[in-house]
């Protein structure tokens, strides 16, 4: 007798199920590899679809303005014993530093002049452009191109005429930029009447120029 005749047959149940189960099992590889196919092309193109632009290392600096002297902090007049007919001259020089261009330069009284030769103290004052004197000296003053005269009367009318920025003298002079330097000439006499004898006087004067 044949030994495969004796073997039982398979079941048809049992093909089946196992063919359902492949399918079943090759659908999920199926689905899961186009899940991760899907998440890779979405991927790629999110990383594709970029783009950026820059604006960077700006900078803004605010205006600077100025004015300075040669002074270095000291007096032009220290006079003692002036008698009626001579005349006291002293210079200083005034430069523009900022890096704008400002209004005219206005001259005016620091503060009001104490004691009581104010009023018999005759006072010119003249500008020009910039000289080689040392501060206090006169030797150059408009020797390029003249001077023009920027007040004369006296020293208590100035005071009280020119009290501050806003009722300032103007020196004509407007810089244009910085570096830019005016010379200054104060010339000081007394009055020749009795009043004037023995009396004294201290005072000031202030430079100021501001933006538009």
């Amino acid at each position: 007798m044949n030994a495969s005749r004796l073997q039982p047959a398979a079941s048809p149940g049992r093909r089946g199920g196992r063919s359902l189960n492949s399918r079943v099992i090759q659908l999920a590889v199926f689905a899961l590899s186009f899940i991760l196919v899907a998440g890779l092309v979405v991927t790629s193109s999110r990383a594709a679809f970029v783009a950026q632009n820059d604006n960077t290392a700006n900078t803004v600096s605010s205006a600077s303005i100025d004015l300075t002297d040669n002074a270095a902090n000291g007096a032009m007049f220290n006079t003692v014993g002036l008698m009626p007919g001579t005349n006291v001259e002293k210079c200083i020089e005034v430069t523009y530093t900022g890096n704008i261009d400002p209004l005219l330069v206005q001259l005016y009284a620091t503060t009001p002049p104490t004691g009581s030769l104010a009023p018999y103290l005759n006072l010119t004052i003249d500008v020009a452009d910039e000289n080689d004197d040392a501060f206090g000296t006169c030797t150059s003053f408009g020797t390029d191109g003249g001077s023009t005269n920027v007040y004369t009367g006296t020293l208590a009318a100035f005071t009280t005429a020119h009290p501050d920025y806003a009722g300032g003298r103007s020196t004509t002079w407007d810089p244009t930029g910085t570096g830019q330097t005016r010379s200054f000439r104060f010339t000081l006499s007394v009055q020749d009447v009795s009043a004037a004898e023995g009396k004294t006087t201290t005072f000031g004067f202030s430079w100021e120029t501001r933006t538009n």
